[in-house]
Formats: C-alpha cells, structure tokens, sequence
C-alpha cells in the first residue's frame, strides 16, 4: 500500500521534529552530572570515553522519540489520532522511511557501545543492553513497555539513573565501582558495592525526575491512550494516586541532595538546588490543578499574541532547573575543593 501512495520528501526538519531534538537537553543533564560527578568524587576524566558515550546516548536518545513515534502511527486504533496527532500522519511522512531513519540510529548507538566496551569494561554490558532491549521493546513486540504500567520504572532506571551511571563509571576507577572478566567458560565478577550503592544513591534524583515526567506525560494522555489501547500507570491507579506520586517524585529529590550533602557525598554548593524549590513547588500545585498538553493563547493590549505553556510542560521545566543547579554545584564544588 505504501509503494503506491504519495508521501511529503523526508526533510531535516521532519527528522528533527519527529525525534524531537528540542528536548533532548534533558537527556544530556544526567551525563553532564554524571562526568561532573566522576571528576569531583575519584578525581578521573576520560574525555575519549565520554565523547563516546557522549554520541552513543544522543543517538539512543533520538532513536527512542523517533521510534516510539513511528510505533504510535502503526498500532494506533484511532484514525483521527494518526491524521491529528501523530507527526508521521500529519506531515503525510513515509512511515518505512521514519522507520529506516530510525534503525540507522540504533545502529549507531550499538557500534559506539561495542567500542566503549572494548575500550572499558565487560561490566558495562550488564547495564548498556538492557538499556538497548527496553530502547526498542518499549513500543515493540507482542506487548510494548509503553503500554503496560512500566513507563515510569523504566524511564526512571534507565532515563536517569542508568545514564548517569554509565557517565560516571566511564570515568573513573573500574576497580573502585565494579569489573566483569571472561575467561570461557569461566567468568569473574568483582566490585565495590559501597560505592555502587553510593553512586545509585546519588544518581536517584535523576532517576525520579524522568519518571516524574513520564508520569506527567502519560496523566495527561490518559483518556487518548485508552482509546489507542495503552494502559498505563494512571489507568490502574488513577488520577488522585497519580498527582500525588507526581509531587513525591518531584519534591522528595532535595531530600536526598540534602543528605548526600551531611554526608559529604556532594559538596555543599549542592544546596543550591533549594533556589528552585519555590518555583517546582508552584509547579507541582499548578499541574495538580490540571493536566493538559493543549497549547493556549492569549492577546495582551497592543494585540500581540502570546504562547501559553501547557501544564506538562512544567515537568521537564522542573528537571531541567533541578539539574542545572545541581551541575552548577559540582562545578563550584570542583573548582572550590
């Protein structure tokens, strides 16, 4: 049916709208913590290994948007969102070649883990394909991740923490985190688990953010996946219990800065993150009041048109001031230690 039907020329545009790129701010956010981290705490920088990475997790970050939306258009049951709503239907694109583009970047991101591996460690295959597995099997398969209560887990372990982990352990020490050797048919496995439960501990707060947005996300969709046969966290546990898991994941992140800061696991330039609380805190109450991905307008006096955020947008919105304050603590704490 394709082969016969005419599509619009697959632009730059297309492509950069169709992975999204506008967001991906926020999925550098973790490794920048995470290298910031690695430097302030073992006192190691890898600039080879982390331009790597670097690359490797642009291309799954992009991968994932552009996949996800190509999947949305093929399973999706209501014909007005494929038209409406999904960029692939609305901008009349070939979904084999949205498909195509979006396979050329999974490949990269495998050839980049292949060599990060060589270059590091074994142990880094315990955490990277995993990573890869839920990247494609979130919107494919028999039973896709996105449409199951698994969003929220899943972006949060692999979003936030996993990303941040990986750029800190590509940086430092391996004997100081952990170490996988081969030897067939015998393997070895040794590390510190003090330290890695100190770098999951200090990682959390990004792992609850990307849920928390994931979550906004989807409480927001609620009624639109339904139609399309998602059902996601806030189908099974509704709105109220939603909201209030949102303001948790949201808010409970400055107490755990504040006790990686008595405990000097962060230096305590880290309590710069409190500047943000009034703000995430307004955030929160608004989002709480409604959840909406329609855009508004309005006209001020000399008839000018302004652009109204939606309330999802708060979400990301508190990720990434959350983070860029904790960034700008590490700095000062490794330019002041």
């Amino acid at each position: 049916m394709e082969a016969k039907k005419q599509y619009k020329r697959f632009t730059i545009t297309d492509f950069f709208e169709l992975v999204r790129l506008n967001t991906k701010l926020n999925s550098l956010m973790p490794y920048l913590l995470g290298v910031l981290f690695a430097y302030f705490y073992f006192h190691t920088f890898n600039w080879e290994n982390s331009l790597i990475y670097l690359i490797a997790q642009g291309a799954i970050a992009l991968f994932v948007t552009g996949f996800n939306n190509v999947q949305d258009y093929r399973l999706a049951k209501s014909k007005s969102y494929q038209k409406e709503h999904n960029l692939i239907g609305k901008r009349n694109l070939s979904p084999t070649t949205s498909l195509i583009l979006m396979l050329m970047l999974l490949f990269i991101a495998g050839i980049l883990g292949i060599w990060l591996t060589i270059r590091t460690d074994l142990f880094i295959i315990l955490v990277g394909v995993p990573g890869l597995f839920v990247a494609v099997f979130y919107t494919y398969g028999p039973v896709p991740f996105s449409r199951i209560p698994l969003g929220e887990i899943l972006a949060g372990l692999f979003e936030g923490l996993g990303i941040m982990f990986l750029a800190v352990y590509i940086n430092s020490p391996f004997s100081q985190l952990a170490s996988l050797t081969l030897n067939w048919p015998i393997f070895s496995f040794s590390g510190n688990l003090a330290n890695l439960l100190m770098v999951f501990w200090i990682a959390l707060p990004q792992a609850f953010f990307n849920a928390a947005t994931m979550l906004a996300d989807n409480t927001c969709d609620l009624k639109q996946d339904l139609a399309n046969g998602r059902y996601t966290l806030p189908s099974y546990i509704g709105i109220p219990r939603s909201l209030k898991l949102f303001s948790f994941l949201t808010l409970f992140p400055y107490v755990i800065v504040s006790i990686s800061v008595i405990f000097k696991l962060l230096p305590i330039w880290q309590l710069l993150v409190f500047i943000t609380f009034p703000r995430l805190y307004k955030n929160v109450q608004t989002f709480r009041k409604k959840q909406t991905k329609d855009m508004t307008f309005w006209v001020d006096k000399d008839n000018i048109r302004h652009k109204v955020l939606t309330t999802f947008d708060l979400a990301p919105q508190n990720l990434f001031w959350f983070q860029l304050m904790q960034i700008l603590g590490l700095v000062i704490g490794i330019l002041f230690s």
